[in-house]
């Protein structure tokens, strides 16, 4: 397998122990509900993951509670080698157009696998065909960079960017595997250059100093979504309580309260303008007012 330059010369910790499962599927696009219910469909080039992000609540949910395989979130990682022709399949009988899609709500499509399999690339080469309603891409991994091209001729397209504080040694202790701040705001910033919209998805708002943070996001990105432990993990917090508890013993106990992130909402605003923020679901969904008119509060 090629290595990750990002992560000097050796593979990221989870790439090493992630069990790879090839599968093939029936379907690609799956209808959303819930937290994405503004969006028609999901798209998921993979299943599992081999990031171990502490805040991570997928780990709680059904599709981590029901895997077949019995590991740990993120010790496996399904490959849905037949994707891209399922999608193109999709494409033939016109659900992509004028669709709204999201790519991907539970496992990054730049997985470090993708440099090998090319799923998440093949998938976008279909789309690249259609015409959806939005299509959004939602990463925080530096592959999504080889295919700024292709993203950029998606009508509609946008990268939605993860980047969670302006602490490393936060960014350390709760995503071990994922890149630097400062590697993801050069990645937002290339991509703005490729002329794709960035939305810099700050999902979960961990410890920081807003201002800084927000400062630094302010000249790479279109608009940000602020999100929580506890308006975004679907289960008020609960799926969230490990990240919460490791939190509470580093030091950082003000950052696990309902509430916590009132502050850093009204710095942002401040910074950025109220136009360029959006907060958890509404964001997500309805979009920045900046790109979309008028969104909810």
């Amino acid at each position: 397998m090629t290595r990750s330059t990002e992560y000097h010369g050796q593979a990221p910790p989870r790439e090493k122990r992630t069990r790879i499962i090839e599968v093939r599927v029936r379907t690609i696009l799956n209808r959303t509900g819930g937290f994405l219910a503004g969006f028609d469909y999901s798209l998921q080039p993979y299943r599992g993951c081999q990031l171990s992000c502490a805040y991570c609540y997928v780990r709680e949910m059904a599709v981590q509670k029901t895997n077949r395989y019995r590991l740990p979130w993120a010790e496996w990682l399904e490959v849905k080698v037949n994707a891209p022709e399922v999608l193109a399949t999709d494409a033939a009988r016109g659900r992509i157009d004028g669709a709204r899609i999201f790519c991907s709500s539970s496992t990054d499509p730049y997985v470090p696998v993708e440099r090998r399999y090319r799923i998440t690339r093949d998938c976008l080469e279909v789309i690249s065909r259609c015409h959806p309603a939005r299509f959004v891409l939602q990463t925080r991994m530096p592959g999504v960079l080889e295919d700024a091209p292709l993203i950029a001729a998606i009508p509609n397209a946008r990268v939605h960017l993860t980047i969670t504080t302006d602490n490393e040694t936060v960014r350390k202790l709760l995503e071990p595997d994922s890149p630097s701040t400062a590697r993801r705001l050069a990645m937002a910033k290339e991509l703005r250059g490729a002329g794709i919209p960035v939305i810099v998805t700050v999902s979960p708002l961990l410890p920081c100093d807003p201002r800084r943070l927000a400062r630094m996001i302010d000249p790479v990105a279109d608009g940000v979504v602020i999100d929580t432990f506890f308006a975004g993990d679907g289960a008020g917090g609960q799926r969230s309580r490990d990240a919460l508890l490791l939190l509470e013993r580093a030091g950082y106990g003000g950052w696990t309260r309902p509430g916590y992130e009132a502050e850093a909402l009204n710095v942002f605003r401040m910074v950025l303008g109220p136009e360029r923020v959006g907060f958890s679901r509404g964001g997500f969904v309805k979009g920045i007012p900046a790109l979309d008119g008028p969104g909810v509060p």
